[in-house]
């Protein structure tokens, strides 16, 4: 628990002025303290913060000379070889950290985050599992993280991602970010029954419909179903044309009724055709 509340702590105390006149406030902390690890750990974060890389290795080589058995400095040096691009060192400190505290969601997702820059997203997505485990109350983007990893390891790993999907909406409920992906990898795997069963659910449910309507339409013209498609998309434009002028002048709404257009004159010109 000490070291969550460093992490958090170290987190914490920016968004307050400027980096570096945080920095300086540090300095002059530890000039008053110099034996506070704490504010030492929190000067190579800051250092991290402002793209001093080697600085803040150098401060957490000092941090660990004199205190060998402080753990936050292995996951303070995972975040810094990871901004800097080196991620096998950053995977290496990771992952220290991780074994001597697999209580900690913050580390396993760093570590996750790193093994997806190296390509390797089951990996990834395993690690983005535990750190949803050891989560009191895990994000919706902790779910979608893991669901992307999966989906990036390949096709064999899709249904995996969806049975995520679908374990973060029993917790969370049917959030439109995660049923969206849900479809999108459903789409991948050829399985445009359940992709259109999933948007339908969403339909039911949904205060807007427009952009699901679109969306809809799109997916039924994919499968040749155009008549379905077009149906669609005309309940589509009805819907956009229902809300507010000033809704419907917004620029997303403008480029989804141009869409819209467009699909629907695409297929009267595809019926004129001889």
């Amino acid at each position: 628990m000490v070291l969550l509340w460093a992490a958090v702590f170290v987190q914490a105390s920016w968004g307050h002025g400027d980096r570096h006149e945080h920095l300086a406030r540090v300095d002059a902390k530890i000039e008053a303290n110099p034996e506070s690890l704490r504010l030492r750990l929190e000067r190579a974060e800051a250092l991290r913060r402002i793209g001093h890389y080697e600085e803040s290795l150098v401060a957490l080589d000092r941090v660990q000379a004199l205190s060998p058995g402080s753990l936050h400095v292995h996951y303070l040096r995972g975040l810094t070889h990871f901004d800097r691009g080196k991620y096998g060192d950053a995977e290496a400190s990771l992952r220290r950290y991780v074994d001597s505290a697999p209580e900690s969601p913050s580390a396993h997702t760093a570590l996750a985050e790193t093994l997806s820059r190296q390509g390797r997203h089951r990996e990834a997505g395993d690690e983005y599992s535990l750190a949803i485990a050891v989560h009191p109350t895990p994000a919706p983007d902790l779910y979608i993280a893991r669901a992307t990893a999966y989906r990036a390891a390949g096709a064999e790993f899709h249904g995996l991602a969806i049975r995520g999907l679908d374990d973060a909406m029993l917790s969370l409920g049917p959030l439109v970010t995660l049923q969206r992906l849900a479809v999108e990898i459903e789409l991948d795997r050829g399985n445009h029954a359940a992709a259109l069963d999933r948007i339908d659910e969403v339909l039911a449910d949904a205060p807007r419909t427009e952009s699901w309507l679109a969306y809809k339409g799109s997916v039924l013209a994919s499968t040749g179903r155009e008549q379905d498609a077009v149906d669609a998309f005309r309940l589509a434009r009805a819907a956009l044309q229902s809300l507010p002028l000033r809704v419907r002048s917004s620029p997303a709404m403008v480029s989804l009724a141009e869409s819209i257009a467009t699909h629907l004159e695409n297929h009267l010109n595809s019926d004129a055709a001889p």
